[in-house]
């Protein structure tokens, strides 16, 4: 481990004994070579990677496919079966919603035994109580309250304030930011931006927000069911990651709906797999609904290289329909012109039921690029980042 890097996994694998026997019986059948290896689950294989003081690293990848594994063993909660886990100094990691908080203790109490556990003293935690307490955003009325009868977003909130507020040499966040406000998901994001650029600590950071990712990991690692497919810098990380998402699997994993096809059309209709920059455009969505959906809300969103551009999201609008009937269905969702710059780009598709469960998880169906009609395109009238761009979403129902 060199004497900058914070972090370290050098070829480290994991593997989790499933069924009934994971006791004294279960450690026996193991010595004996009795145990039925088909019983074994590998969250990680052969996983290395090292993170420095002023480093930021991203984790992508599908549910399951190793990356909490990853920050549970890095944080020293799981040990690994196989390889070498090493960190150095201060260890905080915000791995789910209200990890490390008795639900029993006041949000003041909790605060205070939470910095200890972190490594601050007694004296240290009380003089930056104020401080982390103003950083959550949380009321005085709420902190002499049992945290259990705190919301997710509250719990988040408290939580990762205490974690930066500790002055850790290691920051482990998992996708628990995602249930705070959008407020809060800025500020946090810019304070993990500030450690990153002040160089006060090493970050590994798991979100399936891969504009967050892009944003604040210079490089990232793609896992997929404990393997590394890619890893390098955040951007062509990404652009391997979305391309190689499994457009066939089109059920979801609860049986909600199918999708049978999603199409790029021009101002006249007809599948088209480029387009001008200045080209208005719509994506049409065929598909099944498995059975009767209440409430679906569709989000069409245009992706490029470095994240999110610019999406059409029924939420937004407050335009879902009450409900979709088990059947077929058609989705037409018209962009006004994007003045996109020359490349390709990709279509995701989520279908959620409004803001609480996902008929479809979020996943590339569709890509097309931009052409340049001209020898030159106008830098100031073509963009590379996010965009207003107006759209109308018909169908749905």
């Amino acid at each position: 481990m060199s004497s900058e890097a914070l972090a370290e996994l050098q070829h480290v694998s994991k593997r989790y004994l499933l069924g009934h026997r994971r006791g004294a019986g279960g450690v026996i059948l193991d010595l004996l070579g009795r145990r039925d290896p088909r019983q074994d689950l590998w969250a990680l294989r052969e996983l290395s990677l090292c993170v420095e003081r002023g480093d930021a690293l991203g984790l992508v990848g599908r549910n399951g496919a190793g990356k909490t594994t990853t920050l549970r063993l890095l944080a020293g909660i799981s040990r690994a079966t196989h390889g070498q886990v090493k960190t150095q100094g201060r260890v905080a990691s915000l791995l789910n919603v209200g990890a490390g908080f008795h639900p029993e203790l006041t949000g003041r109490e909790n605060v205070l035994l939470n910095a200890v556990i972190l490594g601050l003293s007694r004296k240290e935690a009380q003089h930056r109580y104020a401080e982390i307490v103003e950083f959550s955003g949380l009321e005085d009325a709420f902190l002499d309250t049992p945290v259990k009868h705190y919301s997710s977003g509250m719990y988040a909130r408290l939580a990762f304030s205490v974690a930066v507020h500790v002055a850790p040499d290691v920051l482990l966040v998992d996708e628990v930011l995602s249930v705070g406000d959008a407020a809060f998901q800025d500020r946090s994001l810019r304070r993990m931006l500030a450690f990153r650029d002040r160089g006060e600590a090493a970050i590994v950071f798991v979100s399936h927000n891969l504009a967050a990712i892009e944003l604040m990991c210079p490089r990232a690692i793609w896992l997929d069911r404990g393997l590394t497919r890619a890893t390098g810098s955040s951007s062509e990380v990404l652009r391997a990651y979305l391309d190689g998402v499994d457009a066939d699997d089109e059920l979801s994993e609860d049986g909600y709906l199918s999708v049978d096809q999603v199409q790029v059309l021009d101002a006249l209709g007809s599948p088209r797999d480029w387009l001008g920059p200045d080209e208005p455009f719509a994506v049409r969505v065929h598909g099944r609904a498995l059975q009767d959906l209440a409430e679906p809300v569709f989000v069409v969103t245009i992706r490029g290289d470095h994240g999110l551009l610019f999406a059409g999201n029924m939420h937004i609008d407050g335009s879902w329909p009450r409900s979709l009937a088990r059947g077929d269905f058609e989705l037409d969702c018209a962009f006004d012109a994007p003045g996109l710059r020359p490349g390709r780009y990709r279509v995701e598709l989520k279908v959620k039921q409004n803001v609480r469960t996902n008929y479809f998880e979020p996943r590339v169906m569709a890509a097309f690029e931009v052409r340049s009609r001209s020898a030159h395109v106008s830098e100031a009238s073509s963009i590379a980042g996010g965009a207003d761009v107006a759209y109308h979403m018909v169908g749905g129902c």
